[in-house]
């Protein structure tokens, strides 16, 4: 035994308890004699208590359940009766085969101590006699523990108390012996030799009947009684602990019993807490790792703490903190190998007592570091999938060794730190996907740059003759924004639509930040065949149009923040669209639809968010001349706007739209309504222009869909029939499409707005005109109808 061992166990006894010990003496003497069977005193030579004493003893357990206060009792009152220097009980709890020490004499231990006790021959319905069996399991550690806790100035004796009733004690090891003990002789100090002491057993066959002999084989030890005392002594104590002990031990194994349920509800209680500060630092994995060290620690009043987390592609564990300082380099052990390595292997939590006899304990690391390890505690840290990391605690302090408690402690908090370090690791992915999102962003925000060159050619080219040409047509229904065909034209007049509207001098729009604003939108729509910027060029003229010619604003049925930011959506509705509907990209597991399927409106939330992104640009923030208030209003305006441009959401909101009229439009409810419906009227703009316009745009719309429908093909699925073009037709398609979507839509805006009511018109004329198409067609199947698509598709603005 080590001079660290024998520190640690005199530690564990109060001060004043060791000197009380080391100033009284054993009645008997202390050596090596032992009397024989012969010498031993009948029960019946010894005076019992007297049964006021024992009634007062009684009188005073009941009055408590704390078994602290009990064991000091009850120490006392034998200490009282036999005149030892000291007497201590060792319960054994069946639950986890344990013996634990709490109290000796009036002293309670600074640190309860629990050690392992096999009491499995106990219930051994084959053992006839005696319990041999205690001596040859305890008699290493029973001695070292009453060692640790008394020293060895004094022959200590053990009795066996077992339940329900008081047990016959058995003497020396013969055949005419009727007494059964077991007295730890005086042990010498080991001078750093690991000496085993002895401890004798004495027993013999009982001449019981065969019945009496059954109920005894099915009794177990309930506790044992350590008391200092010499072979004299051994009959006298007996008697009385056995007189005591009748009527004391069901009201002391309840009071064992409700200590160890405050034990576990407390330990619930504990690990709450922790689970709770572990889980407030799963932002930062590091400072998590570190602090479930130090919690396992605590928990099991362990000296040091390692963790390990399981690289999943080569199968090795790897730590950069040890004990909660971060090592120079990583350390990594292999599957399998060491302690470590068997616990994630196997999954199987491994307490080991000494780690030195242990055959899988590598010593190389204490040679090293001069650190000592004396016991290990190894424990998986577990996920719904599997292990995912060990934790391994070093040397019990103040403890024997890491007992059962500890076990259960460590399966408990392993699934608390299971828990905490996925969380952590998820978050810790998501910050560095949201990392290389903001990466991204910033990539494209600078491929949408606009040189200042530009921004100046634009500004200079706002009252060019071209623009000016244009100032009495442009405002009108009719006039068509895709005739327009040219790129930097379409950003003067995209200007002048926010310069007619007072926009730019009501909330403060530098020229500048505004060319650049509708520059960097046109860079960022791609050139697909409909959902390009020539489409919101569109759809921003109509939102222009219908506030100019129906006075909007003048009139009061929108505020200005209202036509602002339906000016603004119209321009990016469809930014970054990649001419996909959003059930491909719901079918398709696109990295949208994982990121935006669970909100629904995929494809017009990632516009909304490009919009933002723009927005919040320092070179075309457009918005800068806002309050802060007004700010969240025009953004909360914007995302509703966005959002209303997919069908989906136009349809489920249909009745409310019905009962929209000229004179109910200044509730606040209504007025969403409203500019839901205008801007889905802005998006279906196309189809009140003329004919030749919607006769073109209608084929931009088919060749998206027609390369969506091949990609669901190879994808093995099986295209709607409108994206399908060995079968679609367009012409009965869209006069499916005027007369189920485009015409009830329009219909609802002229009973507000009766001054419309020539858009219906050109809806019926155009109608009329497909008819008439389908009626000369020359595809019954369609073919003919998709190559016209296809040729038309190379027609369009780029």
């Amino acid at each position: 035994m080590d001079q660290e061992q024998e520190q640690d166990k005199t530690g564990l006894l109060s001060h004043h308890a060791q000197q009380q010990l080391e100033q009284s003496d054993p009645d008997g003497g202390s050596g090596g004699s032992h009397s024989t069977a012969d010498d031993t005193p009948p029960a019946a030579a010894y005076e019992p208590c007297d049964p006021l004493i024992i009634l007062n003893l009684f009188q005073s357990l009941s009055s408590t359940t704390n078994s602290l206060e009990l064991q000091i009792k009850i120490n006392l009152h034998l200490k009282a009766l036999t005149k030892s220097p000291y007497v201590f009980l060792v319960p054994i709890l069946h639950s986890s085969d344990e013996g634990l020490i709490q109290v000796i004499n009036d002293n309670i231990l600074d640190k309860e101590i629990r050690f392992s006790i096999n009491t499995t021959h106990l219930k051994n319905e084959n053992l006839q006699n005696g319990y041999s069996f205690v001596i040859d399991d305890i008699n290493k550690d029973f001695s070292e523990v009453i060692e640790m806790v008394v020293g060895n100035k004094h022959n200590t004796l053990v009795y066996d108390i077992k339940s329900p009733r008081v047990s016959k004690l058995q003497s020396q090891i013969s055949t005419a012996s009727t007494s059964s003990t077991a007295s730890l002789p005086a042990l010498s100090s080991f001078d750093g030799v690991n000496v085993q002491p002895q401890l004798q057993a004495h027993h013999s066959c009982t001449s019981s009947s065969s019945s009496s002999r059954s109920q005894l084989k099915q009794q177990q030890i309930a506790l044992f009684v350590c008391i200092a005392g010499d072979n004299e002594s051994r009959s006298r104590y007996q008697f009385y602990i056995e007189d005591t002990f009748r009527y004391v031990l069901g009201h002391l194994l309840t009071a064992f019993e409700l200590f160890e349920e405050k034990r576990v509800r407390y330990q619930c209680q504990n690990l709450l807490q922790v689970a709770r500060r572990l889980l407030g630092k799963i932002g930062d994995l590091g400072q998590l790792l570190q602090g479930v060290m130090t919690e396992a620690k605590e928990l099991t009043a362990a000296e040091r703490c390692s963790l390990f987390l399981l690289d999943k592609h080569t199968g090795e564990l790897v730590s950069k903190v040890f004990d909660g300082n971060e090592a120079s380099k990583e350390i990594r052990i292999a599957s399998g190998k060491g302690i470590a390595g068997y616990v994630a292997q196997t999954g199987k939590l491994l307490n080991i007592r000494n780690a030195y006899q242990h055959p899988l304990f590598y010593k190389g690391v204490d040679e090293s570091t001069g650190f000592k390890t004396r016991n290990i505690l190894c424990f998986p840290i577990c996920d719904e999938a599997g292990v995912i990391g060990v934790a391994q605690l070093c040397n019990k302090l103040n403890g024997f060794h890491f007992d059962r408690c500890d076990e259960e402690v460590a399966t408990a908090f392993s699934v608390y730190c299971g828990i905490s370090i996925m969380h952590a690791l998820v978050h810790k992915q998501v910050q560095k996907a949201e990392a290389r999102f903001k990466l991204s962003q910033e990539l494209l925000l600078y491929h949408m740059k606009v040189p200042d060159t530009e921004i100046q050619h634009v500004l200079e080219g706002v009252s060019a003759p071209e623009v000016q040409q244009h100032t009495v047509d442009f405002p009108q229904f009719d006039f068509c924004p895709r005739d327009v065909k040219d790129f930097a034209l379409s950003v003067q007049l995209s200007m002048r639509m926010f310069t007619d509207l007072n926009f730019v001098a009501s909330f403060q729009i530098h020229e500048d930040k505004l060319a650049r604003f509708i520059l960097m939108v046109q860079k960022g729509y791609r050139d697909t065949p409909y959902h390009n910027w020539w489409h919101a060029f569109s759809v921003a003229h109509f939102a222009y149009a219908l506030m100019m010619n129906l006075q909007l604003i003048e009139k009061g049925i929108i505020t200005k923040m209202q036509g602002f930011s339906f000016l603004i959506a119209a321009f990016c509705h469809d930014l970054d669209h990649r001419g996909t509907t959003n059930t491909y990209q719901t079918q398709s597991s696109s990295p949208l639809a994982r990121l935006y399927s669970s909100e629904g409106s995929v494809n017009e939330r990632h516009h909304l968010s490009q919009a933002i992104y723009i927005l919040n640009d320092s070179s075309s923030k457009i918005l800068d001349g806002l309050s802060t208030e007004e700010f969240k209003e025009c953004i909360d305006y914007l995302r509703d706007l966005i959002l209303a441009t997919d069908l989906s959401n136009h349809f489920r909101i249909m009745k409310k739209l019905k009962k929209l009229r000229a004179d109910n439009l200044s509730e606040s409810a209504n007025q969403r309504l409203l500019l839901s419906l205008m801007i889905t009227c802005c998006d279906l703009s196309d189809q009140i222009k003329s004919w030749e316009t919607v006769q073109h745009v209608a084929h931009l719309v088919y060749a998206e869909f027609f390369a969506e429908g091949d990609m669901e093909r190879q994808m093995g699925l099986r295209p709607d029939t409108m994206m399908d073009r060995k079968k679609a037709c367009i012409p009965v398609l869209q006069i499916d499409f005027l007369t189920t979507v485009i015409r009830p839509t329009f219909e609802i805006l002229v009973q507000i707005f009766p001054q419309t009511n020539c858009f219906l018109e050109t809806i019926d004329s155009n109608r009329e005109h497909w008819i008439e198409q389908k009626e000369n067609a020359d595809c019954p199947a369609g073919s003919g109808c998709c190559e016209f698509a296809e040729r038309n598709t190379d027609s369009a603005p780029n």
